[in-house]
């Protein structure tokens, strides 16, 4: 993965190109956990998006960078 990217004469880290790959698994990610009813069971779904897009970024870099 490269360490900088320039996206229109600006240049942006190379781990946003991991985050924008990585959308499209969140959206399928939290399709499923709607459809199976996972988040009735939450206390808050807001606070779980959130931890989930932090951990697949997360996973994200370590295979990647690891």
């Amino acid at each position: 993965m490269p360490l900088a990217f320039s996206l229109a004469g600006v240049y942006l880290p190379g781990a946003t190109l991991l985050l924008l790959a990585l959308i499209p698994v969140y959206v399928v990610l939290d399709r499923i956990l709607v459809v199976t009813g996972l988040y009735r069971w939450l206390w808050h779904p807001s606070l779980f998006r959130m931890a989930l897009v932090i951990s697949l970024y997360a996973l994200g870099i370590i295979v990647f960078l690891g």
